[in-house]
């Protein structure tokens, strides 16, 4: 019989919890997916909680919940709307990419089924979602971000590539996640060339790329935690960004590797918080830090990020517990991490390498 002095929550880690069962599984959103999927299972354990999820049939069950696997034939929301339905659940944990409108789709399913939502609003994740309607919003806020064009507007007036270019080019989805479909080119002849391939083969919409200048500078992001009224930066991350056949890969974090620019991120934070209030819970961004010492914002993520998996090793307290008080109660509590950890992201089917630096 269910214990109902204990809390009992929904946890959907979208790649690994069946959402893409009928679908390939991409190897770097799935690693990613499972860090981040069982940290927080491993943090709400501490916490008494009890957990319910699902995983996709060709991913190991998690230790800390009780999951229902997903086969290839099966009507995944189906699924989670028959788990959603039980009585038990008090609130609903959802990790998912905001490409093609996921996020927001999880987050409307939630809440049709009558249950509360742990993260940011239905709004702030639409919002969030599109990068260029991100950096619209930011920028009118006066926040620094980088300059974009859809690419196929931008390719048919080449003028403007001049306009823009000083370091190169990226094109990257409008809506992707990660670094999946992210590009850099050196010249205006490989950004052509690319052009001419990606009509006539897309990997993903044509429409829906953008093309930004390349802004060198160090890869930071930032974990946030908020309420309705507050925001706190409690921890400031080293991105490992490697760029590889032109393509950009997430090789992992320094996990608050990056806290000199704790200051920085906290006023940038507060500036994002009033452009786009609905963003409470745990929510990241990625930043770039330039050679003239701009904090500059690449992108918002509205869900835990993967840096979020080494906030149990330093901080002084339980990191989802802190997400349940800002969301459930309202409360912020004030604190930031004291110490730091290298996440290492593995190559495919090896384990993850952690080292502490305290």
């Amino acid at each position: 019989m269910q214990n109902k002095s204990r809390l009992k929550i929904w946890v959907c880690e979208y790649v690994s919890a069946g959402g893409l069962a009928s679908a390939d599984l991409p190897a770097s959103l799935l690693q990613e997916g499972l860090l981040m999927r069982d940290a927080l299972l491993h943090d709400l354990s501490q916490l008494a909680v009890d957990c319910i999820t699902s995983h996709d049939a060709r991913v190991m069950a998690p230790e800390s919940a009780v999951s229902t696997k997903i086969e290839p034939h099966e009507d995944v929301f189906a699924v989670w709307r028959k788990q959603l339905a039980s009585e038990d659940i008090d609130a609903c944990w959802v990790i998912a990419p905001e490409t093609d409108g996921i996020l927001e789709r999880m987050c409307q399913m939630v809440r049709e089924t009558g249950k509360r939502w742990i993260g940011c609003s239905e709004e702030a994740i639409r919002q969030t979602s599109s990068k260029s309607l991100m950096a619209d919003i930011c920028f009118q806020a006066g926040i620094a971000t980088i300059a974009y064009r859809y690419l196929h507007a931008a390719m048919s007036l080449p003028s403007q590539l001049k306009e823009l270019s000083l370091a190169g080019w990226v094109v990257k989805p409008d809506d992707g996640a990660g670094c999946e479909f992210t590009y850099h080119f050196k010249s205006d002849i490989e950004l052509i060339e690319f052009n001419h391939k990606i009509k006539i083969n897309p990997v993903v919409p044509y429409t829906k790329l953008l093309l930004q200048p390349y802004l060198p500078g160090l890869p930071l992001s930032m974990s946030v935690i908020a309420t309705n009224q507050q925001v706190k930066v409690i921890a400031g991350h080293e991105q490992w960004v490697k760029v590889a056949d032109g393509q950009f890969h997430f090789r992992g974090a320094g996990v608050n590797q990056a806290a000199q620019y704790l200051p920085l991120m906290q006023a940038m934070a507060e500036k994002i918080q009033h452009a786009i209030p609905g963003l409470t819970g745990y929510w990241g961004a990625d930043l770039i830090l330039t050679e003239d010492n701009i904090l500059t914002l690449v992108e918002i993520n509205p869900r835990l990020t993967t840096s979020y998996t080494g906030l149990s090793k330093v901080l002084s307290e339980n990191p989802a517990r802190l997400v349940l008080d800002a969301v459930l109660n309202n409360r912020l509590t004030l604190l930031e991490a004291a110490s730091s950890v290298s996440l290492a992201l593995p190559s495919a089917g090896s384990a993850v390498t952690e080292s502490l630096s305290l």
